[in-house]
This record gives structure tokens, sequence and C-alpha cells, in this order.
């Protein structure tokens, strides 16, 4: 598989999941996540030139401290068990208030934190994807439960059969 085919169906298996857990340093090295929505889409495909993904948050978040005081490295994680998809994403972070972005993003949602698009405490968090690691299961659910029952059996575990992959962004 060439690295463009593993991106896209990385891309392929988060596409759906929406929603992350994000985390990141604090000021006292601890680390914190908190869940958010990614609102990356076909129509921001065209704004995402290096596989960017984006959240909207208010500029009291925590992430906004953390981006603003140089801990900028943070991770994502995407999981969807019912499919069998868990994915981690190590990037740089980045704030923008560039108004023609935040318009492309905007969502019906987002009124519910805001005032609108012009509130001043709309920030964007651009994630720059460096690495990324996913596991697909591609068991079904019955074959995952014969490899655990044949494993208590005999002593032998059977691995779950997934795709999974290691790349750099």
């Amino acid at each position: 598989m060439t690295d463009n085919h593993n991106r896209e169906k990385l891309w392929e298996l988060i596409k759906e999941v929406r929603y992350a857990m994000i985390s990141h340093t604090t000021e006292t090295q601890e680390l914190h996540s908190e869940p958010m929505t990614m609102l990356n889409s076909d129509k921001t495909e065209q704004i995402s030139e290096g596989h960017n993904l984006y959240f909207i948050l208010k500029d009291t978040n925590d992430l906004v401290s953390a981006v603003n005081s140089g801990r900028n490295q943070i991770g994502l994680s995407f999981t969807k068990p019912s499919d069998g998809i868990y994915v981690s994403i190590s990037a740089h972070a980045h704030l923008s208030t560039d108004p023609a972005l935040i318009e492309q993003l905007w969502n019906p949602w987002a009124e519910n934190w805001f005032t609108g698009k012009d509130d001043p405490s709309v920030r964007v968090l651009v994630a720059e994807g460096v690495s990324a690691e996913y596991w697909n299961v591609t068991d079904n659910k019955v074959t995952q439960l014969f490899k655990l029952i044949k494993g208590n059996v005999t002593g032998h575990t059977g691995e779950v059969g997934s795709d999974h992959k290691k790349l750099d962004l």
C-alpha cells in the first residue's frame, strides 16, 4: 500500500467518526484531554492542503492557552468500536481567527456556543498532522469471539485480524 493510499484510508476511517479526544500538555506538565467535534467535511477538502483537521473553540478553552504558551504538540484519538476503527494522530496545533476559514467551518451547532460567526471569542484550532497510526479490525464479531474462546481453551491466543499501519503525514 502506498503512503497516499494509507492517507486516504486514514481519512476514510475518521471522516465519519467526527468526534475526537484531543490531548495536550498543561502548564504543570500533566496530560489533559477533551472531546471536540472535527469540522472537516467534503466541503473543507479544498482548504485542507496539508490534510489539516479543524475544530472551533472559545478563546477561553485550555487548548487555546496551551497553544498560545508554545505547548502546541497535541494528540487526537478517534474511535468507533462498533466498526472496529481506532485512530491516533500526532499533530502540531495553531490557532486562526481568519473570518473566511470561520465562515467555511461554521455550522448550526456552533450557534450554541457563540453569539455568531463574528463573536470575538471564536478560534479555529488547526491540527497539522505529523504522524498517525490506525487499526481497522477486519474480523467480524463471530470470528473475534471464536478466537477468544479458542485462546482460552488452548492457551494460544489468536490475533484479531486487522489492518494496522503507521504513517508519517
